[in-house]
């Protein structure tokens, strides 16, 4: 039996009549993996034996594999250290009850909007179908749409001109770039925030930006937006900074560091507090330039490219701004020198 490190977890690799099998075991404890292998190999020579147990640690683990080199791992880096908390890093997958998740997400919802408890739920529930796609034992597998909250209250709305100037205004130096961009690129915040100095071609004008399900796509940049990266300092690997305002152990007061969605959040929602804008957060500025896209050129075709949607499906979200048009054009041909009845 033999069981190697590969990063945090063992992995094994064995052939059983001319068949390879390898992958990873989700354990970090070599003894645990060895019984993973020793269940792989048994499941190998007999294929209809009852799956494997896998616990909750272990199908977090596993799933880390797969996602971790997402935009969105460092979110849901935190949401599964929450789960494994909250649920018990050892009991089984299997023996999670629909009872136990809702105990677990009652208390996780203090403080937090559905929207946020929402993301955490699909992050469990991809949990959950990752070890069953991988042949554990998941048991009766829980009702996610009954666990899921009504959100009501987040409508997406798009930034005036006025509110625009009023944003700018007040927002700090030094994230004003990123923001900007943010607005007339109508990139996602993690693809903004994660552009690396290696990802563009200044001269082609051309980023490569993951999006988001982890696909690379080939971002054509107009000038104002090569233009705004160019004037980036170079500090680091990553074309967005920030100014440190509170030292600590790790940073120090007036040098720059990567913009993380964390370090961007107080500024962004200081500006937003002293301009008098309500109801409006960062994805809309995605919101906003996609519709701008829509209204300008009137083309639902050119915002799916701009926003890089796999689907003109999603990008039909926008299509009621082409029923406005229609509206003013309908209003517009109505004849004012027609003789009254």
């Amino acid at each position: 039996m033999s069981v190697y490190k590969k990063g945090k977890y063992f992995h094994y690799d064995f052939q059983f009549h001319g068949v390879r099998y390898t992958g990873s075991t989700g354990c970090t404890s070599k003894r645990k993996a060895e019984e993973f292998e020793k269940r792989t190999r048994d499941d190998a020579a007999v294929p209809a034996r009852q799956r494997p147990a896998i616990t909750v640690d272990e199908a977090c683990g596993l799933y880390r594999e797969k996602v971790e080199t997402l935009p969105s791992w460092p979110t849901t880096r935190y949401m599964l250290r929450s789960l494994v908390a909250g649920l018990g890093s050892n009991v089984r997958l299997s023996d999670v009850t629909q009872r136990d998740l809702q105990v677990y997400l009652a208390k996780r919802r203090k403080g937090r909007k559905p929207a946020t408890l929402n993301r955490e739920i699909d992050v469990a529930r991809a949990v959950w179908e990752h070890a069953d796609k991988t042949r554990f034992d998941v048991g009766d597998k829980p009702d996610w749409r009954a666990l899921k909250l009504k959100d009501t209250a987040r409508i997406d709305r798009e930034l005036s001109v006025d509110e625009e100037q009023r944003l700018f205004v007040h927002l700090r130096a030094d994230v004003c770039d990123a923001v900007d961009f943010l607005l007339k690129s109508g990139w996602r915040r993690n693809e903004v925030l994660n552009l690396r100095w290696v990802d563009c071609n200044l001269e082609a004008r051309v980023c490569a930006t993951k999006i988001k399900g982890g696909d690379v796509v080939r971002r054509p940049l107009n000038d104002t937006l090569a233009e705004i990266i160019r004037r980036q300092p170079r500090v680091c690997e990553f074309v967005f900074t920030f100014v440190c305002q509170r030292p600590s152990k790790n940073r120090r007061r007036g040098q720059r560091y990567h913009l993380t969605p964390t370090a961007l959040r107080s500024p962004f929602g200081k500006a937003l507090a002293d301009a008098k804008i309500t109801g409006f957060r960062l994805h809309d500025l995605r919101h906003t330039r996609a519709t701008r896209i829509v209204r300008s050129t009137g083309s639902l075709i050119a915002a799916k490219g701009a926003l890089a949607h796999r689907s003109i499906t999603t990008t039909q979200r926008y299509a009621h701004v082409l029923d406005d048009d229609t509206r003013n054009a309908l209003d517009a041909s109505e004849s004012r020198n027609s003789p009254e009845a």
